[in-house]
Parts: structure tokens; C-alpha cells; sequence
């Protein structure tokens, strides 16, 4: 039977590092791809003061896996104090992000992919899955199989340019896909109306989770 979304990352996302599958020397990023962003016109910028250089040359190095935990540690600490005293994210943290510093992660994971990972990548296909989170999930490859079973954090996720579109970074669905859906809906991603609100969320569970 298909497990359900709690069967999504399971483990400990703050176990330590872990041993990653190399990079293919030869196309260890993207940042190359014809008409993408360029690495080098990224702005670093934070409203929450952090520094998003160590992601950068992660990314540059085509270090995805490692790339991806900076990210996860980083959106803990652009939550805030509590978030960080916790060690994870609460969805209702999220709004409080300031949209330049999703931003920057977000165009930094673009850049260096030629488009193909980041937050923007993961909510153009969210919306073009309806906000499904089933067929949303098959499309970036967080589940596999038959029956689509979801993979196993982390070892079954993958770290290279050879993942589909969306694939990276991961966001823990552990306990839900609310965390994940405060993200795509925030206003550094979501497209605003004529009176400068952010387009209404579908929210498709309530259940509050972590990352």
C-alpha cells in the first residue's frame, strides 16, 4: 500500500553530514545553460543580516547535497530566535521571512542550475499540478516506484543535475505539506494581484509540521 506523507524524508534532517554520490566532473552545475541566470549577478542580500556566501560556493562547486542542508539550516535562521532555539520551522514563521532572503537562496539555486532547482522551479510546477501534492511530487521525483513510494531522506533523493526539474532543495513534509506550501505562497514567489496582495492560498491540509 502507499505509505502516506508521513512516510516522506524520514530520519533526522540535522543528523550530521552524510556521504553523497559525486558530482559528474564534467557538468557539476548548470550556471553555463544558455540564456539562465548567471552565478555572478546574484545579489547576495539579507534582510535578516546572514551570510549566503558558503551556499554560493557550495552550489559553484556543484555540491548539491551539502548545498542543500546550508539551505535547510538556513531557513531555520531567517525564521528567527525561536526557530533557531527549536531547531526547526513552524509554518506560520514563514510569512515573517523576509522575501530578499528566499529570494537570494532561491536565485542562487537557479543560477547555478541553469534554471533547473530552487523555489521558483518547485512553485511554477506546484501550480501546474493544481497545487496536487500526489502528482506534484512524482513530477520533481520524491517519490518512486509503482505505487510511488516516497523516497527515503537522504539517501534516496538525488544530488546532481541528472534530477528532474524541481527535485532540489528539499523541504521536510514529514508531518504535512503546510511548511512547504507557506514557502511557494510566499510573497517573494507567489504573483501579486492589481492591488499588491499575493494570490490566495489553497492551503490542502492543516496539518502544522517542521522542517
Amino acid at each position: 500500500a502507499k505509505p502516506g506523507l508521513e512516510g516522506l524524508f524520514e530520519g533526522d534532517p540535522f543528523a550530521g553530514p552524510t556521504v553523497q554520490r559525486a558530482a559528474d566532473p564534467v557538468a557539476k552545475t548548470g550556471a553555463a545553460r544558455s540564456g539562465a541566470l548567471r552565478p555572478e549577478d546574484v545579489e547576495l542580500r539579507s534582510g535578516r543580516g546572514l551570510d549566503y556566501a558558503p551556499l554560493r560556493d557550495l552550489l559553484a562547486a556543484g555540491e548539491w547535497q551539502r548545498a542543500d542542508d546550508e539551505t535547510r539550516a538556513l531557513l531555520i535562521r531567517m525564521a528567527g530566535e525561536a526557530a533557531e532555539e527549536r531547531g526547526w520551522v513552524y509554518f506560520t514563521e514563514v510569512k515573517a521571512i523576509p522575501a530578499e532572503d528566499l529570494q537570494t537562496v532561491d536565485r542562487l539555486w537557479a543560477a547555478h542550475s541553469g534554471g533547473k532547482f530552487g523555489y521558483s522551479a518547485q512553485r511554477q510546477l506546484w501550480v501546474k499540478n493544481r497545487r496536487q501534492w500526489g502528482p506534484f511530487f512524482q513530477q520533481i521525483d520524491w517519490t518512486t516506484g509503482d505505487n510511488a513510494a516516497y523516497r527515503k531522506w537522504p539517501a534516496e533523493f538525488l544530488y546532481d543535475l541528472e534530477a528532474p526539474k524541481g527535485h532540489l532543495p528539499l523541504t521536510n513534509c514529514l508531518r504535512g505539506t503546510q511548511l512547504f506550501t507557506e514557502v511557494l505562497e510566499h510573497p517573494a514567489f507567489a504573483p501579486k494581484d492589481a492591488k499588491g496582495k499575493g494570490k490566495a492560498k489553497k492551503n490542502l491540509d492543516r496539518v502544522s509540521f517542521s522542517l
